[in-house]
């Protein structure tokens, strides 16, 4: 009996935080530079 790998596709689940001392404008900024990561990487679905 042969084994194989089976790829599970994984997602990546942003809730966009606004920490301390910052803006939503770089929450959002940070969004969209972990979305291009995500892409790269491989991942199959990004949530917000």
């Amino acid at each position: 009996m042969s084994k194989t790998a089976t790829r599970i596709p994984l997602s990546v689940l942003d809730l966009a935080p606004v920490t301390q001392g910052s803006t939503p404008a770089e929450a959002l900024r940070n969004t969209r530079e972990l979305a291009q990561h995500a892409e790269r990487w491989g991942y199959g679905r990004y949530w917000l």
